[in-house]
């Protein structure tokens, strides 16, 4: 089940809507709502919705436009981008062209991409950018349910980039422009020096919580035979 505290009432009946639209079937949703809607850690405010295929930017607007009443946002028609507006929602439609490194998740109705395909995309975020806390606060949360190794992996997979790099991004806060408006929910509350020491201690070891893990699932296995017994 996904957490639907996350998003608003109108942004979910939105998403339902175009998940639905035969239009956008070869479309899925990426990004901090994608993760928001899976781990219920932030609240998040806006839809990606990207597709590995090209398509035509003005065609794609009109259709919106006639569809949803879409407005453009100023300069957010390019080649396979359409930035707009759909009500009070940020709707980005988008070409990102590089391979799913894991078969796409289908959620009550929605479309999504796995969370290693997150964590490549957000460390990919990091290291051209590296501008937007959320992103960081995003890692430190996949950290909870994979080690770093496995997102450095599925980086390396889907972009053929060198890992030190998104490593490098990782280790840099100065190009943060606000530390404010993340919006992480009541009971999941991490402070920035709390988030940078997850990071800090990733990047140290970042094997350390798949050992972890692993000792985890041989406890859990043995209880239960234990319990056979």
């Amino acid at each position: 089940m996904l957490h639907k505290e996350t998003v608003s009432t109108e942004m979910w009946e939105l998403l339902q809507k175009l998940m639905k639209d035969e239009k956008l079937k070869d479309y899925f949703l990426v990004g901090g709502t994608a993760l928001a809607l899976r781990l219920g850690h932030r609240l998040s405010v806006d839809i990606d919705l990207f597709t590995t295929k090209d398509f035509d930017s003005k065609q794609m607007f009109k259709y919106l436009e006639e569809a949803y009443r879409s407005e453009l946002i100023e300069d957010g028609l390019s080649n396979n981008t359409v930035l707009a507006f759909i009500g009070n929602i940020k709707v980005d439609v988008l070409t990102h062209n590089y391979p799913l490194v894991a078969p796409l998740e289908y959620n009550d109705g929605i479309r999504m991409v796995s969370n290693q395909d997150i964590g490549a995309m957000k460390l990919h975020a990091i290291h051209q950018s590296g501008e937007r806390y959320k992103d960081f606060v995003d890692m430190a949360f996949l950290l909870e349910h994979a080690p770093l190794k496995n997102y450095l992996e599925s980086y390396h997979q889907k972009y053929k980039q060198d890992p030190y790099w998104a490593c490098i991004g990782l280790k840099t806060y100065d190009r943060i422009e606000s530390f404010k408006g993340v919006g992480i929910l009541k009971g999941k509350e991490k402070s920035f020096n709390e988030i940078k020491a997850i990071l800090e201690k990733a990047l140290k070891n970042p094997l350390e919580q798949a050992t972890l893990q692993k000792q985890k699932e041989v406890q859990k296995t043995n209880k239960r035979r234990g319990f056979r017994r």
